[in-house]
């Protein structure tokens, strides 16, 4: 038997155009260990937004002329196809975690059958997909799909920071941007934990929606003394980890350079 629906799919030309098209893909039946799911839900991330989107110029989409309304065209400005490079003329499927029921699997996936699952691994936004057993996880009973669809890059995520931080014997955790969908869950997460965590974050409204939800150490990078406070935040917590999505620019160092001072406070403790 095989699954006619569609994909959706990113393409950027040399000359800069990026075109949006909804295909129609064929999907087989599945291997041993392989499952076919409906898609019921997929959620928008950054990264999907950077992949479906790339730096095109969003102020003008247009359809192409004489084409059907299942292809869109943007513009990527010409100082920006550098950014790009690796992926032109590449057809790219889009979405990278969804949700949705299985409709067939293979011999070593039978159990499956029927079951609502999440998944992770590129081309959810589409009808159907199939995808190794080992990138999917079986929703618990009365989970919607949209519970399951953005299980992956958020909520484990936040989860893998605070299980990598009590292997390793740290007492706390520092982390940047605080404010995001991941900083929120993983400030939940600590307080249900009992893990002191150093939030940063970049205005003074990302503060108090950070202490709205519980949080005892907020931290604004803008504010001139931001070094200072960060020192004392992470002598006061014992903060020995830090983990920063941002990258670039000092404030790595900044942190790096907190846990040192904060540490030459007690020496040999």
């Amino acid at each position: 038997m095989a699954w006619i629906g569609r994909e959706l799919r990113s393409t950027i030309d040399e000359s800069g155009t990026l075109v949006l098209s909804l295909d129609q893909v064929e999907l087989t039946e599945p291997g041993d260990d392989e499952v076919v799911v409906q898609v019921e839900a997929t959620p928008v991330n950054p990264s999907d937004i950077g992949l479906l989107l790339g730096p095109a110029d969003l102020s003008h989409i247009e359809p192409p002329v004489g084409s059907p309304l299942t292809t869109l065209k943007l513009t990527v400005p010409p100082a920006r196809l550098k950014a790009v490079a690796g992926r032109i003329g590449q057809s790219l499927a889009v979405g990278n975690e969804g949700a949705g029921t299985v409709i067939a699997a293979g011999k070593n996936a039978v159990a499956l059958q029927g079951k609502r699952v999440g998944m992770y691994g590129g081309a959810m936004y589409a009808d159907y997909r199939k995808i190794n057993v080992s990138d999917v996880i079986t929703l618990p009973d009365g989970a919607s799909a949209a519970d399951g669809a953005s299980m992956f890059i958020n909520p484990l995520t936040a989860l893998g920071f605070v299980e990598t931080a009590k292997r390793e014997g740290h007492k706390a955790i520092v982390h940047t941007p605080a404010a995001s969908n991941l900083g929120q869950m993983l400030q939940r997460i600590c307080l249900a934990d009992g893990i002191p965590l150093v939030n940063i974050v970049r205005s003074e409204e990302q503060a108090a929606l950070m202490r709205s939800i519980g949080a005892t150490h907020v931290l604004n990078s803008k504010d001139e003394d931001f070094v200072a406070q960060l020192t004392e935040a992470v002598a006061e917590t014992g903060a020995t980890i830090a983990f920063d999505a941002i990258g670039g620019g000092k404030l790595g160092s900044d942190i790096l350079r907190a846990m040192e001072r904060a540490a030459a406070r007690t020496p040999g403790a």
